[in-house]
């Protein structure tokens, strides 16, 4: 579940997104493709359809010379924010860089697997949707 695959241009990991863990039709994430995903994430979004990414061929935000943009500062503010789990796609880049993507992994599945069932958790609820356990007391 947890794989450089699933980390968007920007950071944020995608398999902890609540249609990500869907039972049926799950999204792909950001690289994957358009099939089961919610149209503002496959043709909207300002980072995927980034002209900058997509021209010089960048794989993440953080290698543009105009990091962090507001587009990345907007998802950056919207999931340190909005969610009971919080995500920080800055700080993602940064262990990225610092950790290496298998010890960012490693450390993602641990924050974000339910300690009752096993499962992914999702950033979006403190709930965990495979068995019901309330993680709230236990966010990181």
């Amino acid at each position: 579940m947890f794989t450089k695959e699933m980390i968007a241009p920007c950071g944020l990991d995608c398999s902890i997104c609540v249609l990500a863990q869907r039972k049926e039709n799950p999204c792909a994430g950001c690289r994957g493709p358009n099939d089961h995903k919610p149209a503002y994430c496959a043709y909207e979004c300002p980072i995927i359809t980034c002209e900058r990414l997509r021209n010089k061929g960048y794989e993440y935000c953080d290698e543009c010379p105009e990091y962090p943009c507001k587009d990345v500062m907007e998802r950056e503010t919207r999931y340190t924010n909005k969610y009971p789990r919080k995500e920080s796609p800055l700080m993602n880049l940064r262990e990225i860089r610092t950790l290496g993507m298998g010890a960012f992994l490693q450390k993602q599945a641990e924050r974000f697997t339910c300690p009752s069932c096993g499962r992914p958790l999702s950033v979006h609820t403190s709930i965990c949707q495979w068995c019901g356990h309330d993680t709230e007391t236990k966010e990181a």
